[in-house]
């Protein structure tokens, strides 16, 4: 994988542990770490290719998708996300996730957050916002996906995530309202650019 920013004080554990099972999606690492009173233990984390994650903004509205795939029990409503491919630079993977499920053609894509789920998990996801909307093409879903573009305002947006409404979590939409800058957030939808993370 291309060099990606990480979130402060981060450690990957698998650049020293050694890989004890590979997996579909997550691969399995062990490693000796020795303890405050002297013995040795063995520790495990696991790995898995990055996330993108997209805000696509066009207007006064952001689109979000409401998907269903086959081990869903139900469709639900969610923001456009996928995995990073192995050498995929992070704009190429929020570029090519977008349009493959979308359609929709941006001209800009400013990163604008970094996080981790888990200290035990290295995977990262990255939240983009695409900006400077082009136009449409026909989208390129895998034979798993099925989804419509559904549209929202960012007040509506933040009330869904307070309700838990999306089908995953909007981490990012959270971690600002949990903070009291929904401000700096709809600035920050307005102006991604002046928020944008240097890659």
């Amino acid at each position: 994988m291309k060099k990606r920013p990480l979130p402060p004080n981060t450690k990957l554990h698998s650049e020293k542990a050694k890989l004890v099972f590979r997996g579909v999606r997550f691969d399995t690492y062990q490693w000796q770490q020795k303890q405050f009173d002297g013995s040795v233990a063995t520790y495990e984390m696991v790995k898995r290719d990055d996330t993108v994650i997209v805000i696509p903004i066009i207007g006064e509205e952001i689109v979000l998708v409401n998907e269903q795939q086959p081990h869903w029990d139900k469709p639900g409503i969610t923001l456009v996300a996928g995995m990073v491919n192995p050498n995929e630079d992070l704009v190429t993977a929020a570029r090519r996730e977008l349009e493959e499920e979308t359609g929709l053609v941006f001209d800009k894509y400013s990163l604008v957050h970094v996080e981790t789920s888990s200290p035990a998990i290295e995977w990262f996801a990255y939240t983009f916002i695409a900006h400077g909307f082009k136009g449409e093409k026909e989208k390129k879903l895998d034979p798993g996906e099925r989804n419509e573009i559904v549209k929202f305002s960012l007040d509506q947006i933040i009330e869904m995530v307070k309700k838990r409404e999306l089908f995953y979590r909007a981490r990012f939409i959270e971690d600002m309202i949990i903070q009291d800058k929904l401000g700096q957030l709809k600035d920050l939808i307005k102006n991604p650019e002046k928020y944008s993370i240097p890659i």
